[in-house]
């Protein structure tokens, strides 16, 4: 706990003085999961397994943008205080540029060709599929992750450098474009991974996305992605306080994994930033493996 304080201390440092030269966003939330497991390995056999957890953590968010003309530096950093006592980062970078080219790194996600929609709970049977995100970011420990982005009218192109020299940990490209045009958004990508320690060369990655905004708070979503032999579909709509999925993956030597996911927000109270979102999972792989069905129940407030 001593070391969570230390953290936050540290933060709130860095906050007041970059308060002084850029505009700055604070913000926090809490997000506590109680999650319900039933797994049925084997059909043959019948066998199930089942649990009940709960986990959580608290966020918070600091972040800023400075301008001096059309040139702009950007930065956010995010630390997690979690219910079993750890402490962590999500988002950590600094991004730079202008509104042409510009310039992201540290730990953040890249451009996702492969959206979920409302993910409150995604399980899967075992198998989980190629979803084009090998290279997609958030990386740990030591891992180098830059990506230089160009802005051309409607299209935003980005390209990802990824370096670790942590055995079993990936390195690549990853370069992805995203058009849109009134209510749609395409987005195109692949991914050349390379796995460090490995004696093969690189593994080429390909997705694709087609989104449609219904309104400011609905949208729907197709998503294709393929790695060598393994290939995904998924489907997804968010509709206001509610979300639907379905993600259909097929691999190599009769691997499957075919999803179904849904959840709702209802408001808490009625007071404002607070929520409580129950959730639903199913998962069945391909013949001989297992079966995972899930529900959560999710707590937000927002402070």
């Amino acid at each position: 706990m001593q070391h969570s304080f230390k953290i936050a201390a540290a933060a709130a440092l860095c906050a007041t003085t970059f308060a002084a030269h850029a505009e700055l966003t604070m913000d926090a939330n809490l997000e506590l999961d109680t999650t319900y497991q039933s797994k049925v390995s084997k059909p043959a056999t019948n066998a199930r397994d089942s649990d009940l957890n709960q986990g959580g953590r608290v966020e918070f968010n600091v972040g800023g943008k400075a301008t001096n003309g059309d040139a702009f530096v950007q930065a956010r950093g995010t630390l997690l205080i979690k219910k079993d006592g750890d402490t962590g980062t999500d988002d950590m970078w600094v991004q730079f540029g202008n509104a042409g080219m510009d310039v992201k790194m540290g730990r953040f996600e890249a451009m996702d060709l492969f959206p979920l929609g409302k993910d409150t709970l995604v399980e899967n049977s075992g198998y989980g599929g190629y979803h084009a995100n090998a290279l997609r970011g958030r990386f740990g420990k030591d891992t180098v992750h830059i990506a230089p982005g160009f802005n051309a009218g409607p299209a935003r192109i980005e390209v990802g450098f990824v370096y670790s020299k942590e055995k079993g940990e990936a390195r690549g490209v990853r370069p992805a474009v995203s058009f849109g045009s009134g209510p749609v958004t395409v987005r195109v990508g692949a991914e050349s991974v390379k796995k460090v320690g490995s004696t093969t060369g690189s593994t080429n990655g390909f997705g694709a996305s087609l989104g449609y905004a219904l309104s400011a708070d609905s949208s729907l979503n197709l998503n294709f992605a393929k790695m060598e032999d393994d290939k995904s579909v998924g489907f997804n709509a968010t509709i206001g306080a509610a979300g639907v999925g379905l993600i259909l993956d097929k691999g190599a030597n009769g691997a499957k994994n075919n999803t179904f996911y849904a959840a709702y927000s209802f408001p808490l109270f009625g007071v404002k930033g607070a929520t409580i979102t129950p959730a639903f999972s199913y998962a069945k792989g391909g013949k001989g493996t297992e079966s995972q069905t899930a529900a959560r129940v999710r707590v937000n407030y927002a402070f």
